[in-house]
């Protein structure tokens, strides 16, 4: 994909890797407070509850929903944006750095609610609206370009391309809307001292939800981009992608239905929305991933796309198999979404990588490239490895330091393995956030000298 550098696809590129950027400290802190050795170092719980809060916040909503704009404007790159779609983008960023800023208050609650876990404090707060508002803005400003595409069909990319992130911007105004009746809904429905953990978990439950088709809605897009790019060829046809974007789309369309049918609060609310993405979700990932694989055999050498496409499935599968054994809330929980969410986050690291060779913005080594995705894919293998192993033994989940208890070998080892994969899979989304900065800088001295 080509785009200028003044477009604002870049710009929303650009929210993303510095979404990622400030989510790698918070990782650092937390796979240290559970490996063996440095655990011992930390005894205060909140305070890693607090990095973890922020950690989960900036790589599994900021970053997925900024690289999904980005791939929305970048799709449609051949139209020019307006000063408009830069703005949403460099306010999105503003709530992002609030965000990132509310720790260092020093007075934020955590509170570990699921999908969109939560700091109990106004700046938080504000970020995160801000960031949602102008992401929706931008999804709202290029939805007539990217659906013109779609209903047109004068375009190059295939049905599945340019359906799926229709489908995943629907999504994310689908899910923060679910996320807003929720809002208004629980101002009549709870009392004043409600628990805040179970308040925020009926808030962003819902919405959670259907932001994970978003994810997965982006990701399948990046697959079919990929494999595009290894072999010439459309990963299914449009019959095919049609059937499978009908059946993902409607399950996102009937979510806010749930709000006026049960009550927030009541389990029917909630098991309706845990049975949508169990039975939504898995449709397209499951096609898309066993195509791509029959195609493996006319797929070009092109180390990055291959290794990242290879890695992205793999993990992705893992995630889900994983799904299939949870019992209870152990450290199964966390393998299973990291593998999810590693298969989502690799595959757009590599797109990203990709854009920016075929920008010619790249001015290192490939080799580095290769070893960025390898380094990233194969510590998150290792890390879910890990996590599920600790699980399958007792661990509970979103404990830290000593509160683990490793009082057997087997833990220590499951949980030193985790270390490693953390650790592998930190450096690879680091190095990522290098190579990209690398690349953007050097768009911008071109840019500035006329070359």
């Amino acid at each position: 994909m080509k785009f200028d550098l003044k477009h604002p696809a870049a710009w929303w590129l650009a929210v993303a890797v510095i979404s990622m950027a400030c989510t790698g400290l918070y990782a650092f802190m937390i796979v240290l407070s559970r490996a063996p050795g440095f655990n011992l170092l930390f005894t205060e719980q909140d305070f890693f509850r607090t990095a973890l809060v922020t950690h989960v916040v900036l790589s599994l909503v900021i970053w997925f929903l900024a690289f999904i704009l980005f791939l929305i404007y970048a799709v449609t790159s051949e139209k020019e944006g307006g000063n408009v779609d830069r703005i949403a983008a460099a306010c999105a960023l503003l709530g992002i750095f609030m965000i990132v800023a509310t720790p260092l208050t020093g007075n934020a609650a955590p509170v570990p609610n699921n999908y969109v876990p939560t700091l109990n404090h106004p700046l938080y707060f504000a970020g995160l609206s801000i960031f949602f508002g102008f992401a929706t803005v931008g999804v709202v400003l290029r939805a007539p370009v990217l659906l013109g595409a779609l209903i047109s069909g004068k375009t190059k990319l295939p049905l599945i391309v340019i359906g799926s992130l229709c489908a995943s911007g629907l999504s994310i105004v689908v899910g923060i809307a679910c996320m807003a009746i929720a809002k208004w809904m629980l101002s009549t429905q709870l009392v004043a001292d409600t628990n805040p953990r179970y308040y925020f978990e009926l808030l962003f439950w819902g919405g959670g939800h259907v932001l994970q088709f978003a994810n997965t809605f982006g990701m399948m897009a990046g697959w079919a981009l990929i494999t595009k790019r290894l072999t010439g060829e459309e990963i299914v046809t449009d019959k095919v992608a049609g059937a499978i974007l009908l059946i993902m789309t409607g399950f996102v369309l009937i979510a806010p239905t749930q709000y006026f049918i049960n009550p927030v609060s009541s389990y029917e609310h909630r098991h309706f929305f845990t049975l949508l993405k169990g039975w939504g979700i898995s449709i397209g990932p499951i096609v898309l991933g066993i195509a791509a694989i029959k195609l493996r055999k006319k797929m070009k050498a092109d180390p990055v796309a291959r290794q990242g496409l290879y890695l992205s499935i793999m993990l992705f599968a893992m995630g889900g198999t994983i799904a299939l054994t949870i019992q209870g809330s152990d450290t199964r929980v966390p393998a299973h979404y990291h593998g999810v969410i590693g298969g989502v986050t690799i595959c757009y690291m590599t797109i990203g990588l990709t854009s920016m060779l075929d920008n010619g913005w790249f001015s290192s080594s490939s080799k580095w490239l290769k070893r960025q995705v390898t380094l990233y894919g194969v510590g998150q293998a290792v890390f879910v490895v890990g996590m599920f192993t600790g699980g399958t033994l007792g661990l509970a989940r979103k404990t830290y330091g000593q509160a683990q208890v490793l009082d057997t070998i087997e833990k220590v080892f499951s949980m030193g393995v985790m270390g490693i994969g953390g650790f592998m899979a930190i450096a690879g989304g680091e190095l990522f956030v290098i190579l990209m900065a690398i690349a953007l800088i050097h768009a911008y001295k071109k840019m500035e000298t006329g070359g």
